[in-house]
């Protein structure tokens, strides 16, 4: 193993550590706590994508006539990460972005997707986001006794 990849390898130990015992860990022990925690973990998996959009229209050119903006190692690492996240490859080839990618996961899981498209749908019909009480809310489960 080279020296640099050595190096790598020891700056990454601790963090990798940090991940493998992360909390999330500790109290997901079922099917169950797995389909609650994706059906609220799939609105961070859409809002990175938002974020990467928004850095790529702010740090790259996304507009007609096209030119070269900004750093072009800048340029290569945010489309690089776009290209990857938008148009990655399922275990069968199909090519879907990997929010397409989690709701599948969550389907296969038997995990809640009605939130979540409910809110893309209603912003897809022109809700915003600062209007939060306009998108339908999900009907509420009754109390059990």
């Amino acid at each position: 193993m080279s020296a640099e990849l050595q190096k790598i390898q020891e700056v990454l130990s601790p963090v990798k550590e940090e991940i493998v015992q992360h909390q999330v860990y500790k109290v997901i022990n079922s099917t169950e706590d797995l389909r609650i925690f994706m059906r609220f973990h799939v609105y961070a998996v859409w809002d990175f994508m938002s974020l990467l959009k928004a850095l790529q229209i702010n740090l790259t050119c996304t507009t007609l006539p096209w030119f070269p903006v900004g750093s072009g190692s800048t340029r290569a690492l945010i489309n690089e990460i776009v290209a990857g996240e938008e148009s990655d490859a399922d275990a069968l080839g199909n090519k879907k972005s990997h929010f397409e990618m989690y709701l599948d996961a969550m389907e296969q899981c038997g995990a809640e997707t009605a939130e979540i498209r409910n809110f893309i749908t209603a912003l897809q019909s022109g809700q915003t986001l600062d209007r939060p009480t306009r998108l339908q809310e999900p009907q509420k489960r009754p109390k059990r006794l």
